[in-house]
């Protein structure tokens, strides 16, 4: 059984065009009914629509394997006036999800991905911190890569408001033990099972910090790709404790899939 990451597992993170064997990796698990999940941190267009997106490329996902951050959202962020920030695609989601936008005095703070956030950004996000204390990361990715460039992901954000005003935050995307669980229930429905443990489910990711590594604290098997925001696994595993290291290592989904024996 596997979940498996989108941005930079399956899809590359420049020409946004799915990675070598990505695609006879997911036609392989179709065909031999592997059951699977595709975990995607997606903020930018509601589940089906991305879902769509990732049909057009010829990644043949259903929806009953298919888990994003909106999945959890209304579960976890019941207030509807939110200072949101992230792609003005993410706030359009919100809006169609019935949220509403309130800087001036939010009940939730909701952070996702943008490449271009400056300090004034990081300044309003601190501000709206201040005035609330449901805090919420849509995913907590470690980097974010777009275009050959790595930026702060919405983790490191989040920690950052985090020190600043000393106020916990909560997360539904990746790596949360709750988005993992549903990822897990929805295994367990989509292909009938009795029952499914998180140590009987392999995770393929290219994000050590933002997927992996919490993965393996729930004794999640663990493929960390370098088709993604690490190309060098030097870059990451020397600073990690040996008890989260993953369990293979792989150039790409194709690599993964001949070491996995699938």
């Amino acid at each position: 059984m596997y979940f498996i990451d989108v941005q930079g597992t399956l899809i590359d993170d420049k020409n946004q065009l799915p990675i070598n064997g990505a695609i006879d990796f997911i036609d392989l698990l179709n065909e031999k009914e592997i059951p699977y999940i595709v975990i995607t941190n997606n903020t930018k267009l509601q589940s089906n629509e991305f879902l769509t997106s990732l049909n057009n490329m010829g990644l043949n996902i259903d929806e009953k394997n298919y888990i994003d951050p909106f999945t959890l959202l209304k579960n976890v962020a019941t207030k509807k006036k939110v200072a949101a920030f992230g792609q003005s695609s993410f706030l359009e989601v919100l809006k169609k999800l019935d949220y509403e936008l309130d800087f001036e005095a939010p009940e939730t703070l909701l952070v996702s991905i943008k490449k271009e956030y400056t300090n004034e950004d990081y300044s309003s996000m601190i501000e709206a911190a201040l005035k609330t204390d449901d805090l919420i990361g849509m995913h907590e990715t470690s980097i974010y890569s777009k275009e050959g460039r790595r930026y702060p992901g919405v983790g490191s954000i989040m920690q950052m408001i985090q020190f600043a005003t000393n106020k916990e935050y909560k997360v539904v995307g990746k790596p949360s033990r709750d988005f993992y669980t549903m990822a897990k229930d929805k295994l367990k429905q989509s292909y009938l099972l009795e029952d499914v443990d998180f140590k009987d489910i392999t995770i393929i990711s290219d994000d050590m910090m933002g997927d992996l590594v919490g993965a393996i604290k729930l004794d999640m098997k663990s493929v960390f790709v370098l088709s993604g925001k690490i190309k060098d696994a030097s870059e990451v595993i020397p600073t990690l404790e040996e008890k989260y290291h993953p369990d293979l290592i792989c150039e790409n989904i194709a690599d993964a899939k001949e070491r996995l024996n699938i």
